[in-house]
């Protein structure tokens, strides 16, 4: 695991670490850090790989936020919040964090609570084989779809599923952030790539407009986000 490079944009107090994973084996140290709960939710992934990518993103955010808080990753107390996106169920300034995982990779972010009321993260391991069109249909605003399709006439197939996404994962980082249901409102935010690797986030919901999000380096085949929303000062 390590910290990523990012540009100053960045809240104060505010990181976002890689984990890379090895899908052939248990790593049993990450086991040794979840809770009973997080033990039977890995437990019930069919597939080792599934199995694996949980264990070790779960333990990995236990132990960032010890570092953070003081205490062993054991002692982290986390809970479910609503649509199932932890926090730290703590009295007084915890930290804020999100967590996500795809393919090989895992992304996660910590930030300053005094600083940020929302923070998301999104990775997806990018597929040459998605039907472009029925996703235009479904999560696509009518802009969105249009950016996509120029890209394509632009640069080739490569550029359409690169804008695609991107756009994606703006959206997914966002709705993350808010904390509701991803598949319900994914019509309700349009995402815009601008110079310099900032996304433009159109929505029909009060607010939402008002969250920032930025594309994030990411391994060969993947793409990535992050958005949040900075506190407004006192």
């Amino acid at each position: 695991m390590h910290l990523m490079q990012l540009h100053d944009a960045l809240p104060a107090g505010m990181e976002v670490y890689r984990l890379d994973f090895d899908l052939t084996r248990d790593d049993r140290d990450a086991w040794s850090v979840l809770s009973r709960v997080e033990h039977e939710r890995a437990c019930r992934f069919a597939r080792r790989a599934d199995r694996v990518r949980f264990a070790a993103a779960r333990a990995a955010t236990r132990r960032l936020l010890a570092r953070r808080m003081g205490c062993g990753p054991c002692d982290v107390p986390l809970s479910p919040g609503v649509h199932g996106k932890p926090f730290v169920d703590a009295a007084g300034d915890m930290p804020l964090f999100n967590v996500s995982h795809s393919g090989g990779h895992a992304l996660i972010v910590l930030a300053d609570g005094r600083e940020v009321s929302e923070v998301g993260i999104d990775i997806e391991q990018c597929r040459d084989d998605v039907d472009a069109e029925a996703l235009f249909e479904l999560a696509f605003t009518l802009q969105e779809a249009r950016e996509v399709r120029d890209a394509g006439e632009a640069g080739g197939a490569g550029d359409r599923m690169q804008a695609l996404y991107l756009r994606w994962v703006g959206k997914e980082a966002l709705l993350k952030a808010v904390g509701v249901g991803v598949p319900e409102h994914l019509l309700c935010v349009g995402i815009h790539p601008r110079a310099g690797g900032g996304l433009s986030i159109a929505s029909t919901v009060p607010g939402w407009s008002a969250f920032t999000a930025i594309a994030l380096p990411a391994p060969c085949g993947y793409a990535a986000a992050l958005a949040w929303r900075a506190r407004t000062p006192a």
